[in-house]
C-alpha cells in the first residue's frame, strides 16, 4: 500500500485546493458534505485504503483549502471545477465518486459535465437538489432558510462572535443529539467534536454563500441520464434528507441500487460503518472487479471491520 500524501493545486480561478491521497489501485474519490471536513470518512478509509487508492479533498474555504479568490465563486459549478482539478492533479483518469450530503450534488453535477471521468456513483445521505425543500420532511423550511442565509451573510461578523464559542463547547454535540439530527448514541462523540471544531473554523460569509448555492441547485433533470452503476445509501431516520428522497433518486437513475441504513440519521456513515462498508464492498465487487478492483479476502481483523480513527 502506498503511503499518505497531502498536497494542493490551484483551481480554475486561482483558489488553492488541498487534497489527500492514500493507498494504491482502483480509485475512490470522496466528496464531503457542506461545511464538513474529511473526518466523516474515517471508517471508510480504514476499510478500503489497503485495496484502493483514496482521494479526499477539502472544498474551497474548508479545511486546508484556501478561501475563494473571488467571493462570488462559491457555487456547485465551482466545486465541480475544483473536483476536476483535483482528479487531474492526482492523475486519476476515471473513478468511483462517493458523496455525502451536499457531496451528492457535487458528484451529480460533475457527472453532468464529465461523464467520461466517472466509473460509478455512490450518493450517501444526500439529495439531487433543492435540499431545503425536503429538510425535516417539509417544504416550508426553504422559505425560511434561504432568506435567513442571505441575511446571515450581511451580519456574518456578529453572528460569528455569538455562535462560534457555542460550536466549540460541549453543548453543541449534546444539542445535535437531542435534536435527532444525529443518532443519540451511535454517532461517535470524538467525530462530532472534530466536526464542530472544523465548523467553528470556517469563514462565515463563505459558509452562508455555499448554503445559498446548495439550496438553489438541482440535478434532478439529469438523473435519468446517469448510465453508470450507482449505489444510493440513505438513513432510515435522516431528518435532513428523508429516506423517500433517496428512494426517488434510486428509482430515477436507471442502474441504481439502494441501501437504507436501519436507524441511520444524516451521519449514518459513522453510526453503522460496517453495514455501509460491506454493502459498498459488494457493489464494487459486483461491478468493478474486472476493472481492477481488489475484493476483500477475509474479515479476520476487528480493525478492518470497524476501522480506527486516524
Amino acid at each position: 500500500m502506498k503511503g499518505r500524501e497531502r498536497t494542493s493545486v490551484s483551481s480554475y480561478d486561482g483558489t488553492e485546493i488541498s487534497f489527500l491521497t492514500e493507498g494504491d489501485g482502483f480509485p475512490l474519490v470522496l466528496c464531503n458534505g457542506i461545511l464538513c471536513s474529511i473526518g466523516y470518512w474515517v471508517y471508510l478509509r480504514a476499510f478500503f485504503r489497503s485495496r484502493t487508492r483514496l482521494v479526499l479533498w477539502d472544498y474551497r474555504g474548508h479545511g486546508r483549502s484556501g478561501l475563494p479568490r473571488h467571493p462570488w465563486n462559491v457555487t456547485l459549478g465551482s466545486h465541480r471545477s475544483d473536483l476536476l482539478t483535483v482528479l487531474d492533479a492526482a492523475g486519476v483518469r476515471k473513478a468511483i465518486l462517493i458523496g455525502h450530503s451536499m457531496g451528492v450534488q457535487v458528484i451529480l453535477e460533475f457527472y453532468r459535465s464529465h461523464p467520461e471521468r466517472v466509473a460509478g456513483l455512490i450518493p450517501v445521505c444526500g439529495t439531487y437538489g433543492h435540499p431545503f425543500r425536503t429538510f425535516y420532511g417539509t417544504s416550508w423550511t426553504e422559505r425560511l432558510l434561504q432568506p435567513l442565509f442571505r441575511q446571515g451573510e450581511r451580519f456574518s461578523d456578529p453572528f460569528a462572535r455569538i455562535v462560534k464559542p457555542l460550536l466549540t463547547s460541549p453543548l453543541a454535540p449534546a444539542l445535535a443529539r437531542l435534536s435527532g439530527s444525529i443518532h443519540w448514541y451511535l454517532c461517535p462523540g470524538n467525530i462530532m467534536k472534530d466536526y464542530f471544531q472544523h465548523l467553528a473554523s470556517l469563514d462565515v460569509k463563505t459558509a452562508f454563500r455555499l448554503a445559498q448555492a446548495m439550496g438553489e441547485h438541482s440535478a434532478e433533470d439529469m438523473l435519468e441520464r446517469v448510465l453508470v452503476p450507482t449505489l444510493v445509501i440513505a438513513g432510515e431516520k435522516d431528518l435532513f434528507t428523508p429516506v423517500w428522497v433517496a428512494e426517488r433518486m434510486a428509482t430515477a437513475i436507471p442502474k441504481a441500487e439502494l441501501l437504507v441504513m436501519p436507524e441511520g440519521t444524516h451521519t449514518a456513515l459513522v453510526e453503522n460503518p460496517l453495514l455501509m462498508n460491506l454493502r459498498i464492498e459488494v457493489f464494487l465487487r459486483d461491478h468493478f472487479q474486472n476493472q481492477g478492483y481488489r475484493p476483500l479476502k477475509s474479515l479476520g481483523h476487528r480493525e478492518t471491520l470497524r476501522g480506527a480513527p486516524t
